[in-house]
C-alpha cells in the first residue's frame, strides 16, 4: 500500500530527468589547488612564459617578464591570478603583432624598453647606495672585543666579550638554558616514575606475601621490575651524560691565543680612548663630550646646590678654557692646562691698533645701515598716510 504522502511515479520521473540535466552543471571543486594541476601550469610555463620570453623584443623587455613573474609566482588567489595571466596573454599578443611587422606595436615597445633602461639604470645606482649603507651600518654595529672576559657557564663557553654580542651567541646561550631547564624537569619527572614503579613492584610483593598459599596474586611489575625501569634509566643516563658535558664546559680554561687577543683588546680600547681624549682637547666635539655635558651632579648633590651653583656646574662641564668657561673653572679651582690662553682673546699688543680700527669700522657700519633702515621706513610710512 503506498504512503498517503508519497511523492507520485510523475514527480519521481521528473526529479530524475532534473537531476540528470542538472549534475554536470554542478561546480566539482579539484581536490589539490590549481596552481598545482597540470592544466595550470604547462600552459602558463609553456605557452605563455615561454612564448614571451621568445618573442620579447628587447632584453630590457626580457628582464622585465622574468621579473614579473618572479614577482607574481607566489599568487595563490584566482581572481589575483587570472587578471595577471589576461595581463600576460595581452602582452604576448603585443609582442607577435610586433614582429609581425606591425608598426604602432614596435614604437610602444620601443618606448617601453627605453623606459625601462632608464628606470633599470636608476634602480642599479639606488641598489649600490643601498648596497653601500648596509655596508656602513653593518661596519658602525661590527662586533668589537672589549677587553672584558664573558666568563664560562653551564650553557657557553669561555668567550671573549663582544660589543654588541652577535645575536647568534645570544642565541645559543637562550637555546642552551631553555634545553638545560627541561632536562631538569625531564629528569625529575623520570624519577617520580621509578619511585611509582618501585612503589607498586613492593605493592604486588605485599599482597603475594599476605595472599601465601591460599590465592595466587598475578605479578606484573615486581617479576618485572627491570625491564620495566630499564627505558627510564637509558634516559636518565643520557640526561646525565648531557649536565657532565656542561659541567666540563663550565670548568673549561681560556686558550692562550684567546687571552692574548683579549689583552691586545684591551691595549686598544686605551689607546682609543687616548686618541679620542686628545680629540677632545683640540677642540672636537664627541659622543662623549656631549653624554658629558647633559649629566649633572648626584641626586644628592643636586639637591643641596642653589641654582646659581647648578648654572655653574652645567658651564664647567664644557671642554673649553677659555672665556666664560675658563672664568668660572678659575673661581672652582680647576686646573687648567693654558691658565693665560684667556689672554688670547684680547690680542696681540701689536694687532692692537689694527683691531681697534676694525671695531671702530664695524661700529660705524652699523650705525650708518640703522640710520637707512630707519629712513627707508620712514619713507614708507610718509607714502602710506598719503
Amino acid at each position: 500500500m503506498q504512503h498517503p504522502h508519497a511523492p507520485s511515479q510523475e514527480s519521481l520521473t521528473f526529479r530524475a530527468n532534473l537531476a540528470r540535466f542538472i549534475s554536470p552543471l554542478r561546480r566539482v571543486r579539484p581536490r589539490v589547488p590549481f596552481f598545482q594541476l597540470a592544466a595550470h601550469r604547462i600552459p602558463t610555463l609553456w605557452s605563455l612564459y615561454r612564448g614571451l620570453l621568445k618573442e620579447a623584443p628587447t632584453e630590457e623587455i626580457r628582464q622585465r617578464v622574468r621579473f614579473e613573474f618572479r614577482k607574481n609566482r607566489h599568487l595563490t588567489g584566482t581572481d589575483a591570478t587570472k587578471r595577471g595571466l589576461e595581463r600576460g596573454y595581452k602582452y604576448l599578443d603585443s609582442f607577435q603583432k610586433a614582429n609581425a611587422g606591425d608598426e604602432h606595436h614596435q614604437a610602444s615597445l620601443q618606448s617601453y624598453s627605453r623606459l625601462l633602461s632608464k628606470r633599470n639604470e636608476k634602480a642599479y645606482w639606488f641598489s649600490l647606495a643601498d648596497k653601500e649603507r648596509a655596508w656602513r651600518i653593518k661596519l658602525a654595529n661590527r662586533p668589537i672585543m672589549t677587553g672584558g672576559l664573558l666568563r664560562p657557564s653551564y650553557v657557553n663557553r669561555p668567550l671573549p666579550r663582544l660589543k654588541p654580542q652577535p645575536e647568534h651567541i645570544t642565541g645559543m646561550i637562550l637555546k642552551r638554558r631553555m634545553a638545560r631547564e627541561r632536562r631538569i624537569e625531564t629528569l625529575v619527572d623520570i624519577q617520580e616514575y621509578i619511585q611509582d614503579l618501585m612503589f607498586e613492584a613492593r605493592l604486588e610483593t605485599g599482597a603475594a606475601e599476605l595472599a601465601g598459599k591460599a590465592g595466587a596474586v598475578d605479578s606484573v611489575y615486581a617479576s618485572h621490575l627491570e625491564e620495566w625501569m630499564e627505558p627510564f634509566k637509558v634516559q636518565q643516563k643520557m640526561i646525565q651524560e648531557t649536565f657532565d658535558r656542561d659541567q666540563r664546559r663550565c670548568h673549561e680554561p681560556y686558550s692562550q691565543e684567546m687571552l692574548d687577543a683579549i689583552k691586545a683588546a684591551r691595549r686598544e680600547k686605551i689607546a682609543n680612548k687616548t686618541r679620542e681624549l686628545q680629540r677632545e682637547r683640540r677642540g672636537e666635539i664627541l659622543r662623549r663630550t656631549i653624554l658629558r655635558q647633559r649629566k649633572g651632579p648626584p641626586p644628592h648633590v643636586l639637591a643641596l646646590l642653589t641654582p646659581e651653583q647648578r648654572k655653574m656646574d652645567k658651564v664647567v662641564r664644557n671642554v673649553s678654557e677659555v672665556g666664560y668657561v675658563a672664568k668660572i673653572k678659575r673661581k672652582l679651582g680647576f686646573k687648567l692646562r693654558n691658565p693665560r690662553a684667556w689672554e688670547a682673546e684680547l690680542g696681540s699688543r701689536k694687532d692692537k691698533k689694527r683691531l681697534d680700527n676694525m671695531v671702530k669700522e664695524f661700529l660705524d657700519k652699523s650705525e650708518r645701515r640703522a640710520m637707512e633702515a630707519e629712513e627707508l621706513l620712514d619713507t614708507q610710512r610718509s607714502s602710506t598716510d598719503r
